[in-house]
């Protein structure tokens, strides 16, 4: 039928009659159309295989060739493309049987078959049925797009066009609505967080509890109390009864538990999670029964849990089960493409945490991250922004403000800062900016805010020259803190 026709049918709804027999299937028409539908008079069924859209609100099947054909080609069709189906006249009671509980996907398992209609029927009876069915298919379609458009917004939380990126949104458009255990894996200071939030809220989970336990701090002597909860027996002068602290398993009930850093757990906790996950139930010491696990379970990794198995360093089981659906975040290095609008995103966050206006960034600037190899991922790129957004007065990020700190290990990896005194790291920030200015100390003076006299004592305490004597008008390049 002519999709023109359809969209402005000015009829109470679109039908499909199939059937192989064209003095019947012309018969119902003719009552259907008597009704107010448009009717569209086919002789065996049709999917609209490539369409996004059913090109009917219903369809009727009159013969058992056609019921036959539905339930054969069902499975092999995207769950948008289906519509309610009914079946009429009612056929023998073995047929109907198989046809309302056909094997289907449990993508299909709320499509199709809607009803039966009956020969004795009132025409005002098969009129609301059929309305029924309409009203159905126009609310699923609604609901359809509704979750579409909520998957993009939350996918556009992930900023980039490259190929790489994209790939991501698709792989977690198709885990979205699986309930077996979610991997998100990827190298160390990738936005491994951000995917697991995003499948959460993509889940229309957004209201509903989101918990995370760090696996890499769970012992033998923990685990239980972490995951299970436990009693305080703390007396207090209003009640001198123990208290209840839920576990992150109850804690997560309805919602979201994430297994972070799941390659970390050792083999002790991890035999303790195998059981957990087999069993599908957990011991709960509040009412001393045990409780069904009502969460569902997303990890995250820096490793391939199955490379771990083969090294004899993790349960090859439990790596199995974490694994069945496994999403791989791609690395900062393979998606250059997107560091102009990835950079200019985090000066936006970056300005907003710290009040600040948001710096522009320059061409050169572009060049230099562009050639830069991001071992720290994109928590590397947040933290050379951040360094420099509070060093630099400027009001651009180019290649001059980024020289000083790139690749800096205190950058790569924030974890290098531990272990440094305060001393050290003064040291460094006062040398950066140093350089930055050129060796002017004026203007280092007035970035760092403190007193020309105070900067001129520092510079001359890490060794070098004084202000206009041997050696001070040569170019600065950072000193390494020790």
């Amino acid at each position: 039928m002519n999709k023109s026709v359809m969209k402005h049918s000015a009829g109470r709804g679109i039908v499909q009659v199939v059937s192989a027999d064209r003095i019947r299937r012309l018969e119902v028409c003719t009552q259907f159309s008597n009704l107010g539908y448009t009717v569209v008079p086919l002789s065996e069924i049709v999917f609209s295989q490539g369409a996004r859209r059913p090109e009917a609100d219903v369809c009727v099947l009159l013969d058992q060739k056609a019921i036959s054909d539905f339930m054969i080609t069902v499975e092999s069709v995207p769950g948008e493309s289906l519509i309610p189906v009914l079946s009429y006249p009612a056929f023998s009671n073995d047929a109907s049987q198989s046809f309302l509980n056909p094997s289907r996907t449990a993508s299909h398992e709320t499509m199709a078959p809607f009803a039966e209609l009956r020969s004795q029927d009132s025409l005002d009876s098969i009129s609301r049925l059929i309305d029924s069915a309409i009203k159905y298919a126009r609310l699923s379609r609604e609901c359809n797009d509704l979750i579409s458009e909520l998957n993009a917004r939350s996918s556009r939380r992930l900023i980039g066009y490259s190929q790489a990126i994209q790939t991501l949104r698709d792989r977690i458009a198709d885990v979205v609505h699986l309930q077996t255990p979610v991997l998100v894996q990827g190298i160390a200071g990738s936005d491994l967080s951000l995917v697991t939030e995003i499948i959460h809220d993509s889940s229309f989970l957004n209201y509903q509890p989101f918990i995370k336990v760090n696996c890499s701090s769970l012992t033998t002597e923990n685990i239980e109390r972490e995951l299970s909860g436990y009693f305080t027996h703390e007396e207090t002068e209003y009640s001198n009864e123990p208290v209840w602290n839920p576990g992150r398993i109850e804690q997560a009930e309805g919602g979201t538990l994430v297994l972070d850093q799941v390659h970390l757990a050792s083999l002790p906790v991890q035999a303790v999670l195998l059981k957990l996950l087999e069993r599908g139930e957990y011991f709960s010491p509040e009412d001393g029964q045990f409780k069904g696990l009502n969460c569902r379970i997303i990890s995250t990794s820096h490793a391939s849990l199955k490379d771990l198995s083969v090294q004899n360093q993790y349960k090859r089981k439990l790596a199995g089960i974490l694994s069945r659906s496994t999403i791989s975040v791609p690395r900062l290095n393979d998606r250059k493409e997107d560091l102009a609008l990835l950079t200019e995103h985090l000066l936006n966050e970056v300005s907003q945490t710290e009040g600040t206006v948001p710096k522009l960034l320059t061409l050169d600037g572009l060049e230099i991250l562009k050639k830069h190899d991001w071992v720290g991922d994109v928590q590397e790129l947040r933290n050379l922004i951040r360094h420099v957004n509070r060093v630099d007065n400027g009001l651009r990020l180019d290649a001059a403000s980024l020289l000083p700190w790139i690749g800096s290990e205190s950058i790569a990896n924030a974890d290098a800062l531990v272990g440094m005194t305060l001393r050290e790291m003064e040291q460094k920030l006062i040398e950066s900016t140093f350089a930055r200015c050129g060796g002017n100390r004026e203007n280092t003076a007035q970035m760092l805010d403190i007193g020309l006299r105070t900067l001129s004592g520092k510079l001359r305490s890490y060794g070098y020259p004084p202000r206009g004597g041997p050696g001070s008008k040569r170019s600065f390049t950072v000193k390494r803190a020790a």
